[in-house]
């Protein structure tokens, strides 16, 4: 349980049945990130639902660098960095018809994805550009 008088997040975890187009999709870029960002403590980084204190919330978005698909990836590296606990959850997740990754091209975005994950632990962990926010 989560001490929410500090700063503390919560993130939802989507039950994909794992041999879906999702679930394998998921599979992928969570184990790519994993490689890439080390343990970001939680198993689907790319899940809409988080629910968060206004204190992690200042730390984690402030002057986010990526702005696109994986900025959740970033925001989740910023809490293991400021070590922000982090529950995740089991939820229920209802995709829709007419999902704006499909409408992008998945390939596309994979790799665009993919590129920004590898970014951002450069920018981070090797040349220092992309500073902690404080």
């Amino acid at each position: 349980t989560l001490d929410w008088s500090k700063q503390a997040l919560v993130t939802g975890n989507r039950n994909y049945n794992f041999f879906s187009a999702r679930g394998i999709t998921r599979w992928g870029f969570q184990t790519t990130v994993r490689l890439i960002m080390n343990d970001l403590r939680v198993q689907d980084s790319q899940c809409g639902y988080k629910l968060m204190t206004l204190s992690a919330a200042k730390v984690m978005y402030k002057d986010l660098h990526l702005k696109g698909w994986s900025h959740d990836v970033e925001v989740l590296f910023r809490a293991k960095l400021h070590d922000i606990p982090i529950q995740q959850i089991s939820i229920d997740w209802k995709d829709k018809d007419g999902s704006k990754v499909v409408a992008s091209g998945v390939a596309r975005v994979s790799m665009q994805m993919l590129l920004d994950v590898l970014r951002l632990r450069w920018e981070y962990s090797v040349t220092g550009a992309w500073k902690p926010s404080e």
